[in-house]
Protein backbone atom coordinates (compact mmCIF):
# COMPACT_ATOMS: atom_id res chain seq x y z
CA UNK A 1 0.00 0.00 0.00
CA UNK A 2 1.28 3.40 -0.67
CA UNK A 3 2.40 5.85 2.15
CA UNK A 4 0.26 8.49 0.62
CA UNK A 5 -0.86 10.57 3.72
CA UNK A 6 -4.63 10.66 1.97
CA UNK A 7 -4.18 6.85 1.84
CA UNK A 8 -7.79 5.24 4.70
CA UNK A 9 -5.86 2.56 6.70
CA UNK A 10 -9.04 2.45 8.75
CA UNK A 11 -11.06 1.43 5.79
CA UNK A 12 -10.76 -1.99 4.46
CA UNK A 13 -12.62 -3.57 1.40
CA UNK A 14 -13.27 -7.37 0.35
CA UNK A 15 -13.33 -7.98 -3.46
CA UNK A 16 -15.45 -10.90 -4.00
CA UNK A 17 -15.51 -13.17 -7.10
CA UNK A 18 -15.51 -17.12 -7.69
CA UNK A 19 -12.85 -17.04 -9.90
CA UNK A 20 -9.15 -15.71 -10.04
CA UNK A 21 -5.81 -15.78 -12.00
CA UNK A 22 -4.43 -17.81 -13.51
CA UNK A 23 -8.05 -17.58 -15.64
CA UNK A 24 -8.51 -14.61 -16.85
CA UNK A 25 -11.19 -12.72 -18.54
CA UNK A 26 -12.65 -9.03 -18.17
CA UNK A 27 -14.43 -9.71 -14.45
CA UNK A 28 -11.09 -11.34 -13.03
CA UNK A 29 -9.01 -8.22 -14.62
CA UNK A 30 -11.92 -5.56 -12.87
CA UNK A 31 -11.58 -7.14 -9.59
CA UNK A 32 -7.59 -6.88 -10.08
CA UNK A 33 -7.39 -3.57 -10.69
CA UNK A 34 -10.60 -2.72 -7.86
CA UNK A 35 -7.52 -4.41 -5.16
CA UNK A 36 -4.39 -2.96 -7.05
CA UNK A 37 -5.65 0.82 -7.21
CA UNK A 38 -7.47 0.97 -4.26
CA UNK A 39 -4.47 -0.43 -2.29
CA UNK A 40 -2.08 1.45 -3.97
CA UNK A 41 -4.07 5.23 -3.75
CA UNK A 42 -7.22 4.64 -1.12
CA UNK A 43 -7.47 2.17 1.07
CA UNK A 44 -6.83 -1.57 1.91
CA UNK A 45 -8.37 -4.05 0.29
CA UNK A 46 -8.00 -7.81 0.03
CA UNK A 47 -9.22 -10.44 -3.01
CA UNK A 48 -11.14 -13.63 -1.85
CA UNK A 49 -12.20 -16.36 -4.51
CA UNK A 50 -11.61 -20.12 -4.64
CA UNK A 51 -7.96 -21.57 -4.77
CA UNK A 52 -6.09 -21.40 -8.57
CA UNK A 53 -4.81 -25.31 -9.87
CA UNK A 54 -2.77 -26.91 -7.92
CA UNK A 55 1.03 -24.81 -7.90
CA UNK A 56 -0.17 -21.99 -8.56
CA UNK A 57 1.01 -18.69 -6.60
CA UNK A 58 -0.60 -15.53 -6.01
CA UNK A 59 2.06 -12.57 -7.08
CA UNK A 60 -0.69 -9.91 -6.93
CA UNK A 61 0.82 -6.56 -4.65
CA UNK A 62 -2.57 -7.12 -2.59
CA UNK A 63 -3.84 -10.38 0.13
CA UNK A 64 -5.33 -12.45 -1.89
CA UNK A 65 -7.41 -15.44 0.05
CA UNK A 66 -8.66 -18.55 -1.33
CA UNK A 67 -11.29 -21.11 -0.16
CA UNK A 68 -11.39 -24.85 -1.45
CA UNK A 69 -12.41 -25.60 -4.90
CA UNK A 70 -13.18 -27.96 -7.26
CA UNK A 71 -13.08 -27.35 -11.65
CA UNK A 72 -16.06 -26.16 -13.36
CA UNK A 73 -17.48 -28.77 -15.58
CA UNK A 74 -17.53 -27.75 -19.48
CA UNK A 75 -15.78 -24.32 -18.05
CA UNK A 76 -12.24 -25.05 -17.84
CA UNK A 77 -10.12 -22.93 -16.52
CA UNK A 78 -12.92 -22.12 -13.77
CA UNK A 79 -13.54 -23.42 -10.62
CA UNK A 80 -16.25 -24.24 -7.90
CA UNK A 81 -15.37 -22.94 -4.56
CA UNK A 82 -16.76 -24.26 -1.11
CA UNK A 83 -15.92 -21.07 1.32
CA UNK A 84 -18.01 -22.52 4.29
CA UNK A 85 -16.13 -25.62 4.37
CA UNK A 86 -12.95 -24.31 4.63
CA UNK A 87 -11.87 -23.10 7.72
CA UNK A 88 -8.51 -22.02 7.54
CA UNK A 89 -10.38 -19.16 4.67
CA UNK A 90 -13.15 -18.92 7.02
CA UNK A 91 -11.07 -17.61 9.80
CA UNK A 92 -8.46 -15.42 8.20
CA UNK A 93 -10.87 -13.71 6.53
CA UNK A 94 -12.82 -12.65 9.61
CA UNK A 95 -9.35 -11.57 11.15
CA UNK A 96 -9.32 -8.91 8.00
CA UNK A 97 -11.95 -7.49 10.10
CA UNK A 98 -13.88 -5.94 6.81
CA UNK A 99 -16.01 -2.64 6.79
CA UNK A 100 -17.25 -3.39 3.27
CA UNK A 101 -17.54 -5.90 1.06
CA UNK A 102 -17.86 -6.01 -2.80
CA UNK A 103 -19.20 -9.06 -4.72
CA UNK A 104 -18.71 -9.45 -8.09
CA UNK A 105 -20.27 -12.70 -8.66
CA UNK A 106 -24.14 -13.98 -7.29
CA UNK A 107 -23.22 -17.28 -6.74
CA UNK A 108 -20.79 -18.92 -3.92
CA UNK A 109 -18.48 -16.03 -3.55
CA UNK A 110 -21.38 -13.81 -3.31
CA UNK A 111 -23.25 -16.03 -1.18
CA UNK A 112 -20.33 -15.73 1.22
CA UNK A 113 -19.80 -12.05 0.59
CA UNK A 114 -23.48 -11.78 1.87
CA UNK A 115 -22.57 -14.06 4.89
CA UNK A 116 -19.80 -11.81 6.22
CA UNK A 117 -21.49 -9.21 5.62
CA UNK A 118 -24.85 -9.56 7.82
CA UNK A 119 -22.33 -11.42 10.36
CA UNK A 120 -20.28 -8.24 10.84
CA UNK A 121 -23.46 -5.90 10.24
CA UNK A 122 -21.49 -4.15 7.35
CA UNK A 123 -23.12 -2.83 3.68
CA UNK A 124 -22.63 -5.80 1.19
CA UNK A 125 -22.47 -3.83 -2.79
CA UNK A 126 -22.48 -6.38 -5.62
CA UNK A 127 -21.72 -6.04 -9.33
CA UNK A 128 -23.51 -7.22 -12.14
CA UNK A 129 -20.96 -7.64 -14.97
CA UNK A 130 -22.68 -10.76 -17.04
CA UNK A 131 -25.47 -12.62 -18.60
CA UNK A 132 -25.69 -15.57 -16.32
CA UNK A 133 -28.80 -17.09 -18.27
CA UNK A 134 -26.60 -17.51 -21.49
CA UNK A 135 -23.60 -19.14 -19.17
CA UNK A 136 -26.37 -21.56 -17.65
CA UNK A 137 -27.92 -22.53 -20.76
CA UNK A 138 -24.50 -23.03 -22.08
CA UNK A 139 -23.44 -25.51 -19.74
CA UNK A 140 -27.07 -27.18 -19.04
CA UNK A 141 -28.61 -27.07 -22.67
CA UNK A 142 -31.83 -26.50 -20.21
CA UNK A 143 -33.65 -23.42 -20.93
CA UNK A 144 -36.13 -24.54 -17.31
CA UNK A 145 -32.63 -24.58 -15.62
CA UNK A 146 -31.72 -21.59 -16.96
CA UNK A 147 -34.57 -19.54 -16.04
CA UNK A 148 -34.13 -21.09 -12.93
CA UNK A 149 -30.85 -20.05 -12.06
CA UNK A 150 -31.93 -16.72 -13.41
CA UNK A 151 -34.51 -16.80 -10.41
CA UNK A 152 -31.99 -17.50 -7.80
CA UNK A 153 -29.69 -14.44 -9.13
CA UNK A 154 -32.18 -12.68 -9.00
CA UNK A 155 -33.12 -13.02 -5.03
CA UNK A 156 -29.31 -12.52 -4.46
CA UNK A 157 -28.94 -9.13 -5.91
CA UNK A 158 -32.57 -8.28 -4.05
CA UNK A 159 -30.00 -9.53 -1.14
CA UNK A 160 -27.85 -6.91 -1.29
CA UNK A 161 -27.66 -3.26 -0.26
CA UNK A 162 -26.34 -1.78 -3.33
CA UNK A 163 -26.49 -2.94 -6.96
CA UNK A 164 -24.12 -1.70 -9.25
CA UNK A 165 -23.91 -2.17 -13.16
CA UNK A 166 -21.08 -1.28 -15.64
CA UNK A 167 -23.60 0.69 -18.29
CA UNK A 168 -27.66 0.96 -18.80
CA UNK A 169 -27.14 -2.22 -21.27
CA UNK A 170 -26.10 -4.15 -18.40
CA UNK A 171 -28.88 -2.41 -16.04
CA UNK A 172 -31.23 -3.31 -18.86
CA UNK A 173 -29.77 -7.02 -18.87
CA UNK A 174 -30.70 -7.34 -14.86
CA UNK A 175 -34.40 -5.86 -15.01
CA UNK A 176 -34.96 -7.74 -17.85
CA UNK A 177 -34.05 -10.47 -15.47
CA UNK A 178 -36.51 -9.52 -13.38
CA UNK A 179 -34.68 -6.86 -10.98
CA UNK A 180 -36.56 -4.00 -9.98
CA UNK A 181 -34.71 -2.22 -6.97
CA UNK A 182 -32.06 0.22 -7.44
CA UNK A 183 -29.43 -0.02 -9.86
CA UNK A 184 -26.01 2.36 -9.63
CA UNK A 185 -23.87 3.10 -12.66
CA UNK A 186 -19.91 2.81 -12.16
CA UNK A 187 -18.55 1.92 -15.29
CA UNK A 188 -15.03 -0.36 -16.20
CA UNK A 189 -11.82 1.07 -16.68
CA UNK A 190 -8.67 -0.17 -18.81
CA UNK A 191 -5.38 -0.81 -17.19
CA UNK A 192 -3.06 -0.44 -20.98
CA UNK A 193 0.10 0.03 -20.35
CA UNK A 194 2.19 1.39 -23.12
CA UNK A 195 5.57 -0.63 -23.86
CA UNK A 196 8.46 2.07 -22.97
CA UNK A 197 9.70 1.31 -26.52
CA UNK A 198 7.04 0.81 -28.53
CA UNK A 199 8.53 0.63 -31.66
CA UNK A 200 10.56 -2.54 -30.52
CA UNK A 201 7.42 -3.73 -28.84
CA UNK A 202 5.76 -3.47 -32.20
CA UNK A 203 8.41 -5.06 -33.86
CA UNK A 204 8.39 -7.71 -31.42
CA UNK A 205 4.84 -8.74 -32.25
CA UNK A 206 5.63 -8.55 -35.73
CA UNK A 207 8.84 -11.45 -35.10
CA UNK A 208 6.83 -13.60 -32.67
CA UNK A 209 3.91 -13.63 -35.38
CA UNK A 210 5.80 -13.75 -38.54
CA UNK A 211 3.85 -10.87 -39.43
CA UNK A 212 5.00 -7.98 -42.14
CA UNK A 213 4.97 -4.53 -41.24
CA UNK A 214 2.70 -4.07 -44.34
CA UNK A 215 0.46 -7.35 -42.98
CA UNK A 216 -3.34 -6.39 -42.14
CA UNK A 217 -3.83 -7.64 -38.66
CA UNK A 218 -7.49 -7.89 -37.09
CA UNK A 219 -7.36 -8.55 -33.75
CA UNK A 220 -9.26 -10.85 -31.19
CA UNK A 221 -8.68 -10.69 -27.42
CA UNK A 222 -10.87 -12.90 -24.89
CA UNK A 223 -12.36 -15.74 -23.52
CA UNK A 224 -12.87 -18.89 -26.32
CA UNK A 225 -16.42 -19.34 -25.57
CA UNK A 226 -19.45 -19.83 -28.08
CA UNK A 227 -21.36 -16.85 -26.82
CA UNK A 228 -19.05 -14.37 -28.04
CA UNK A 229 -19.90 -15.39 -31.62
CA UNK A 230 -16.50 -16.61 -32.64
CA UNK A 231 -17.89 -18.91 -35.31
CA UNK A 232 -19.21 -15.70 -37.13
CA UNK A 233 -16.17 -13.91 -36.81
CA UNK A 234 -14.20 -16.55 -38.28
CA UNK A 235 -16.84 -17.28 -41.01
CA UNK A 236 -16.50 -13.72 -41.71
CA UNK A 237 -13.34 -13.34 -41.68
CA UNK A 238 -13.53 -16.43 -44.66
CA UNK A 239 -16.05 -14.68 -46.64
CA UNK A 240 -13.67 -10.87 -46.27
CA UNK A 241 -11.03 -13.17 -47.14
CA UNK A 242 -12.88 -14.51 -50.51
CA UNK A 243 -13.75 -10.68 -51.31
CA UNK A 244 -9.86 -10.74 -51.99
CA UNK A 245 -9.13 -9.22 -48.33
CA UNK A 246 -5.61 -9.82 -47.48
CA UNK A 247 -4.96 -9.60 -43.70
CA UNK A 248 -3.97 -11.97 -40.46
CA UNK A 249 -6.56 -12.84 -37.73
CA UNK A 250 -4.85 -12.91 -34.25
CA UNK A 251 -6.64 -14.63 -31.84
CA UNK A 252 -5.48 -14.45 -28.32
CA UNK A 253 -7.19 -16.16 -25.19
CA UNK A 254 -8.40 -19.56 -24.00
CA UNK A 255 -11.51 -21.35 -23.39
CA UNK A 256 -13.24 -24.75 -23.45
CA UNK A 257 -14.07 -23.48 -27.32
CA UNK A 258 -10.52 -23.19 -28.26
CA UNK A 259 -10.25 -26.67 -30.08
CA UNK A 260 -13.24 -26.45 -31.64
CA UNK A 261 -12.55 -23.23 -33.20
CA UNK A 262 -9.14 -24.01 -34.11
CA UNK A 263 -10.69 -26.96 -36.02
CA UNK A 264 -13.62 -24.12 -37.64
CA UNK A 265 -10.97 -22.29 -38.71
CA UNK A 266 -9.14 -24.96 -40.54
CA UNK A 267 -12.46 -26.25 -42.29
CA UNK A 268 -12.98 -22.54 -43.37
CA UNK A 269 -9.54 -22.72 -45.05
CA UNK A 270 -7.82 -20.15 -42.76
CA UNK A 271 -4.78 -22.25 -40.96
CA UNK A 272 -2.27 -19.87 -43.31
CA UNK A 273 -3.53 -16.33 -41.91
CA UNK A 274 -5.54 -17.33 -38.73
CA UNK A 275 -2.97 -17.51 -35.32
CA UNK A 276 -4.48 -18.80 -32.24
CA UNK A 277 -1.79 -17.62 -29.66
CA UNK A 278 -3.25 -18.56 -26.14
CA UNK A 279 -3.63 -16.42 -23.01
CA UNK A 280 -1.26 -13.47 -22.91
CA UNK A 281 -0.60 -12.96 -19.06
CA UNK A 282 2.08 -9.88 -20.00
CA UNK A 283 0.34 -6.56 -19.51
CA UNK A 284 3.06 -5.02 -21.27
CA UNK A 285 3.23 -7.79 -24.54
CA UNK A 286 -0.70 -7.58 -24.27
CA UNK A 287 -0.03 -4.05 -24.97
CA UNK A 288 2.00 -4.35 -27.62
CA UNK A 289 -0.73 -6.44 -29.90
CA UNK A 290 -3.17 -4.27 -29.46
CA UNK A 291 -0.50 -0.92 -31.13
CA UNK A 292 0.32 -3.88 -33.91
CA UNK A 293 -3.45 -4.33 -34.52
CA UNK A 294 -4.89 -2.53 -37.22
CA UNK A 295 -8.37 -3.30 -36.21
CA UNK A 296 -10.03 -5.26 -33.45
CA UNK A 297 -12.88 -7.55 -33.93
CA UNK A 298 -15.92 -8.01 -31.28
CA UNK A 299 -18.46 -9.17 -32.46
CA UNK A 300 -20.02 -10.33 -28.90
CA UNK A 301 -23.49 -9.88 -28.35
CA UNK A 302 -23.00 -11.60 -24.95
CA UNK A 303 -20.80 -8.92 -23.24
CA UNK A 304 -21.71 -6.14 -21.29
CA UNK A 305 -19.18 -3.72 -20.85
CA UNK A 306 -16.23 -5.81 -22.48
CA UNK A 307 -12.61 -3.87 -20.81
CA UNK A 308 -10.80 -5.54 -23.97
CA UNK A 309 -12.88 -2.95 -26.24
CA UNK A 310 -11.33 -0.17 -24.09
CA UNK A 311 -7.72 -1.56 -24.31
CA UNK A 312 -8.23 -1.89 -28.07
CA UNK A 313 -9.30 1.86 -27.94
CA UNK A 314 -6.43 3.34 -25.85
CA UNK A 315 -4.29 1.88 -28.17
CA UNK A 316 -6.11 3.65 -30.92
CA UNK A 317 -7.29 0.08 -32.93
CA UNK A 318 -10.84 0.53 -33.44
CA UNK A 319 -13.15 -2.14 -33.05
CA UNK A 320 -15.93 -3.79 -35.17
CA UNK A 321 -19.15 -4.47 -32.64
CA UNK A 322 -22.82 -5.57 -33.83
CA UNK A 323 -24.84 -2.59 -33.28
CA UNK A 324 -27.43 -1.93 -30.86
CA UNK A 325 -25.08 -4.65 -28.09
CA UNK A 326 -24.35 -3.82 -24.84
CA UNK A 327 -20.88 -4.03 -25.89
CA UNK A 328 -21.60 -1.19 -28.72
CA UNK A 329 -23.11 0.87 -25.80
CA UNK A 330 -21.72 4.62 -26.96
CA UNK A 331 -20.16 3.45 -30.00
CA UNK A 332 -21.22 5.72 -33.33
CA UNK A 333 -20.41 3.84 -36.86
CA UNK A 334 -17.78 5.44 -38.98
CA UNK A 335 -17.14 7.63 -35.60
CA UNK A 336 -15.26 5.76 -32.57
CA UNK A 337 -16.14 2.29 -33.96
CA UNK A 338 -17.26 0.30 -36.89
CA UNK A 339 -20.66 -0.95 -36.69
CA UNK A 340 -22.38 -3.95 -38.17
CA UNK A 341 -25.31 -6.43 -37.94
CA UNK A 342 -25.11 -9.52 -36.17
CA UNK A 343 -24.53 -11.57 -39.28
CA UNK A 344 -21.80 -13.19 -40.99
CA UNK A 345 -22.20 -10.99 -44.42
CA UNK A 346 -22.54 -7.61 -42.40
CA UNK A 347 -19.49 -8.59 -39.97
CA UNK A 348 -17.30 -9.07 -42.67
CA UNK A 349 -18.60 -5.71 -44.95
CA UNK A 350 -17.22 -3.91 -41.70
CA UNK A 351 -14.16 -5.48 -41.80
CA UNK A 352 -14.05 -4.46 -45.91
CA UNK A 353 -15.07 -0.95 -44.92
CA UNK A 354 -12.41 -0.33 -42.28
CA UNK A 355 -9.18 -1.96 -43.55
CA UNK A 356 -10.06 -0.73 -47.19
CA UNK A 357 -9.15 2.53 -45.86
CA UNK A 358 -6.29 3.65 -43.89
CA UNK A 359 -6.64 7.17 -43.04
CA UNK A 360 -10.61 6.73 -42.14
CA UNK A 361 -9.43 4.00 -39.55
CA UNK A 362 -6.53 5.83 -37.95
CA UNK A 363 -9.29 8.99 -37.51
CA UNK A 364 -11.84 6.34 -35.78
CA UNK A 365 -9.40 5.23 -34.14
CA UNK A 366 -7.68 8.22 -32.72
CA UNK A 367 -12.14 8.87 -31.89
CA UNK A 368 -12.05 6.39 -30.01
CA UNK A 369 -9.11 6.48 -27.60
CA UNK A 370 -11.35 10.05 -26.87
CA UNK A 371 -14.34 8.49 -26.20
CA UNK A 372 -14.01 5.11 -25.15
CA UNK A 373 -11.02 4.39 -22.83
CA UNK A 374 -11.11 5.91 -19.44
CA UNK A 375 -8.26 4.75 -17.02
CA UNK A 376 -8.40 2.56 -13.96
CA UNK A 377 -6.75 4.61 -11.81
CA UNK A 378 -9.39 7.65 -12.28
CA UNK A 379 -12.59 4.98 -11.90
CA UNK A 380 -11.10 3.89 -8.63
CA UNK A 381 -11.00 7.80 -7.66
CA UNK A 382 -15.40 7.24 -8.05
CA UNK A 383 -15.14 4.00 -6.69
CA UNK A 384 -13.41 4.78 -3.13
CA UNK A 385 -15.47 7.77 -3.21
CA UNK A 386 -18.32 5.89 -3.35
CA UNK A 387 -17.23 3.04 -0.27
CA UNK A 388 -16.55 6.03 1.51
CA UNK A 389 -20.32 7.35 1.27
CA UNK A 390 -21.61 4.33 1.83
CA UNK A 391 -19.57 3.44 4.72
CA UNK A 392 -20.81 6.14 6.56
CA UNK A 393 -24.66 6.46 5.47
CA UNK A 394 -24.94 2.35 6.09
CA UNK A 395 -27.63 1.60 8.79
CA UNK A 396 -27.66 -2.07 10.02
CA UNK A 397 -30.32 -1.62 12.03
CA UNK A 398 -32.47 -1.77 9.38
CA UNK A 399 -31.89 -5.58 8.99
CA UNK A 400 -31.73 -8.96 11.06
CA UNK A 401 -28.52 -9.62 11.90
CA UNK A 402 -26.79 -12.26 13.04
CA UNK A 403 -23.95 -12.20 15.91
CA UNK A 404 -20.63 -13.97 14.74
CA UNK A 405 -19.75 -16.88 15.72
CA UNK A 406 -18.30 -20.42 13.85
CA UNK A 407 -20.89 -22.63 15.48
CA UNK A 408 -23.85 -20.22 13.63
CA UNK A 409 -21.85 -19.81 10.69
CA UNK A 410 -22.43 -23.20 10.24
CA UNK A 411 -25.81 -23.75 11.19
CA UNK A 412 -26.75 -21.17 8.78
CA UNK A 413 -24.93 -22.03 6.35
CA UNK A 414 -26.81 -25.91 5.69
CA UNK A 415 -30.05 -24.70 6.51
CA UNK A 416 -30.40 -21.90 4.31
CA UNK A 417 -28.30 -22.69 1.62
CA UNK A 418 -24.82 -20.84 2.73
CA UNK A 419 -26.40 -17.39 3.06
CA UNK A 420 -28.14 -15.82 6.40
Amino acid sequence: MTSSDETDRNLCVGQYIDSYLPAIDGVIVTVQNYARWLNMDHCESYVATAEGPKGYEDTDPFKVIRYMSIPVPKRSPYRFGVPIMDLRFVYEQHSLMPDLVHTHSPFTAGREALRIARSRKIPLIASFHSKYYDDVLQVTNSKFLADHAVKIIVDFYNSADYVWTVNEGTANTLRDYGYKGKLELMPNGTDFLYPKNIKASVDAVNERFEYTQQDKVILFVGQHVFQKNLVSLLEAAALYRQKSGVFKLLMVGDGYARNDLIKKADELGLTDIVTFAGNEYDREKLSAIYLRADLFAFPSVYDNAPLVVREAAMAKCPSVLVANSNAAENAEDNENAFLCENTVESIADAFMRAISDDANRLRVGANASLSIARPWRLIMKDVYARYKEIHEEFKPARREYIHFNFITVYLRHFSHGGCS
